[in-house]
């Protein structure tokens, strides 16, 4: 059962560090002081944690925790009594859509750059990568498959991390 829990946890960690940019964006969008936007990142941080088991995977994430967010921002708004700088529900739900919809658009981007830097790897650099990734495998395990030390095989991931980084980068700033 502990087991879940810390997978659980894992999984809601790599989701909100996806989001994460977009949803303060978002949340800044809302609120006129930058501090106040903060405090609400964190709540909205804390309130996500502790309901993320209420989390249905089947939906998209991010939508999820901008709900979080507009629900805290309206809380705030009301708690502090700011009715001058109030927006009204159309307003905020286009800024959703709007960082949603940049979210993904970068994601998607970020996505078919790894695909076309992969695909200029070798095949024997694409084999490393699909036993660690796709496989999910240790580097003793895809040392002991491609006859390798796990020094090695981690080493040679390391090196592919760093080419592929820069291939992404490049191909994300214009430059092929």
């Amino acid at each position: 059962m502990q087991q879940d829990r810390n997978v659980n946890h894992g999984e809601f960690i790599k989701l909100f560090a996806s989001v994460q940019p977009a949803l303060h964006r978002y949340i800044c969008s809302l609120l006129p002081h930058f501090g106040e936007a903060e405090d609400i990142l964190q709540e909205v941080a804390v309130t996500s944690w502790e309901k993320f088991s209420t989390y249905d995977p089947e939906k998209p994430f991010q939508s999820w925790v901008f709900g979080i967010a507009r629900n805290k921002v309206l809380h705030s708004k009301r708690r502090f009594a700011r009715t001058q700088n109030l927006m009204n529900d159309a307003f905020e739900l286009k800024a959703e859509e709007y960082f949603q919809n940049q979210t993904m658009d970068f994601m998607e981007e970020r996505q078919d750059a790894l695909n076309k830097c992969v695909d200029t790897l070798n095949e024997k650099q694409q084999t490393i990568l699909h036993l660690r990734y796709k496989e999910k495998l240790q580097s003793d395990h895809i040392g002991e498959k491609l006859k390798r030390s796990a020094e090695q095989v981690r080493t040679q991931l390391c090196r592919l991390r760093a080419v592929l980084k820069t291939c992404i980068t490049n191909k994300l700033s214009g430059a092929s």
